[in-house]
């Protein structure tokens, strides 16, 4: 896998939510709905062996606006429900990369917490991906 292909084909896949702006790599600023995708936790060489597959764990963060609790939390969870036009885990799962991008990319958790980006502050939901993939040679 190479990964500027892995987090193009994952901006690609959130693509697919409607109204989402999308950015594969981090920015100093954000304008929600907004999602990025981070750089990874955890680059795994040789999951199997001969270069067979690499796995990546990395973070999609999506940021929406704080005006109030109840809006705040109806806002993100559109993004986490596991089903739905705006769920990030069906988008993610059901994207087909191109090439040799990836073979397999799953949504294992979401995590909240309120960022500040710019010195504004944002609800975000935090998920973590998992990506496995062929190991180039």
């Amino acid at each position: 896998m190479r990964l500027i292909n892995v987090m193009d084909e994952l901006g690609a896949a959130l693509g697919a939510i409607p109204d989402l702006r999308v950015k594969p790599y981090t920015e100093k600023r954000v304008n929600p709905p907004q999602a990025v995708v981070a750089l990874p936790r955890r680059y795994s060489y040789d999951s199997t062996m001969g270069r067979g597959s690499d796995d990546i764990e990395l973070s999609i963060v999506v940021f929406v606006g704080v005006s109030d609790a109840e809006s705040s939390r109806n806002a993100i969870g559109d993004y986490v429900d596991g089903a739905g036009n705006k769920s990030v885990k069906k988008a993610i799962e059901a994207h087909v990369p191109a090439g040799d991008a990836y073979d397999v990319a799953h949504v294992m958790a979401a995590e909240f917490l309120i960022m500040s980006v710019a010195g504004v502050e944002y609800q975000t939901a935090t998920f973590r991906v998992r990506v496995v993939g062929k190991g180039i040679i």
